[in-house]
């Protein structure tokens, strides 16, 4: 194993990790406190799916944890829903807040055919719409401090899964990055926020897998076999926070990126554009393209080796426009 000669700490700041009473948020609470940051352990303490009261006190459980390691930390129990309430139980504990890591989520079992419209805005509201709650209330603070660290959590799921109110609210978290990264961008501020997409063996998870081979079972289908234990046990909620940490770092500089974690393992995401189809080269410039035009440029829009990365979070809507691509291509001699 290779030797840290020196741990990245985070002495004097304040980090709010919603969702934090189980699971990730748990484990990223507890790392942050052990490198010296005063933390705010913020979980509603409900289902996975976002139903019913809390049962136990999940926060506080986590700040004893803390406090007990010789860490500070303090229990909050409002909903993200409530932004505004989250955020100033951080200023009104520790006076500021540097760090925000967006952890908290509901997932719910239906698939596409069941998924109802109380279902889908409850996985919204919550998982999309709770984000955008605190990071309301919390701008005006990172924007006075000319400093901040927000973490966003999105899932593989937005690659395509059952679960599509819960795919489409991480799906959403990703463009919401890139929306406050343009806006810190904007003001020259030291703010930085960045996506995780992690995957871990989490309540959250097996409830889900519970719930669901439930429903198959009520429906007269065989349950589903869910990996081995040996398996589960390399995907630990605490293999996926180091990522989180250190997006949360002062000297991390990363913007509107996109980091996979789990079992260990890290990687980064990037946005792909093929090589372009410039269907002008054919019917000329003032010519409304054909449907054919694309049907034969297949080959050249699978072509990615020849194509380019978009950047994120500046503001350029994924690079030029198709009308700058386009008059940047047309040579005078083309007109």
């Amino acid at each position: 194993m290779s030797e840290i000669n020196q741990k990245l700490r985070f002495d004097g700041q304040v980090a709010l990790v919603t969702g934090a009473g189980r699971g990730l948020g748990r484990e990223h609470a507890l790392l942050l406190a052990s490198r010296g940051c005063k933390v705010v352990v913020n979980d509603l303490g409900a289902a996975y799916d976002g139903t019913g009261q809390a049962t136990g006190h999940v926060a506080d459980e986590v700040v004893a944890e803390i406090e007990a390691a010789g860490g500070t930390a303090i229990a909050n129990y409002d909903s993200v829903a409530e932004g505004e309430a989250v955020v100033a139980a951080a200023i009104s504990a520790f006076g500021r807040l540097d760090i925000v890591v967006n952890n908290a989520g509901i997932l719910t079992p239906e698939t596409w055919s069941e998924l109802t419209l109380e279902s889908w805005q409850r996985t919204i509201d919550i998982n999309l719409t709770g984000v955008f709650s605190v990071m309301k209330a919390a701008w005006p603070v990172l924007v006075a401090q000319q400093y901040g660290r927000i973490v966003m959590t999105a899932s593989p799921a937005m690659f395509g899964a059952g679960v599509a109110a819960y795919a489409a609210s991480k799906a959403g978290v990703v463009g919401l990055a890139n929306s406050i990264q343009f806006e810190a961008r904007k003001l020259k501020l030291d703010i930085k926020c960045n996506v995780l997409v992690p995957s871990a063996n989490t309540r959250m998870t097996r409830d889900f897998g519970e719930a669901v081979n439930e429903r198959r079972e009520s429906l007269g289908k065989k349950r589903v076999r869910g990996a081995p234990e040996e398996i589960l046990n390399r995907l630990s909620p605490d293999k996926v926070s180091a990522m989180v940490v250190w997006l949360a770092h002062a000297e991390c500089n990363s913007e509107a990126s996109i980091h996979e974690a789990g079992g260990g393992y890290f990687s980064q995401l990037h946005w792909a554009r093929s090589a372009p189809v410039y269907a002008t080269e054919v019917e000329g410039v003032t010519a409304a393209p054909l449907p054919e035009h694309v049907q034969q440029g297949l080959a050249t829009l699978a072509d990615f080796e020849h194509g380019d990365m978009p950047p994120s979070g500046d503001g350029s809507m994924g690079g030029p426009s198709p009308l700058a691509r386009v008059l940047d291509h047309i040579k005078p001699d083309k007109q």
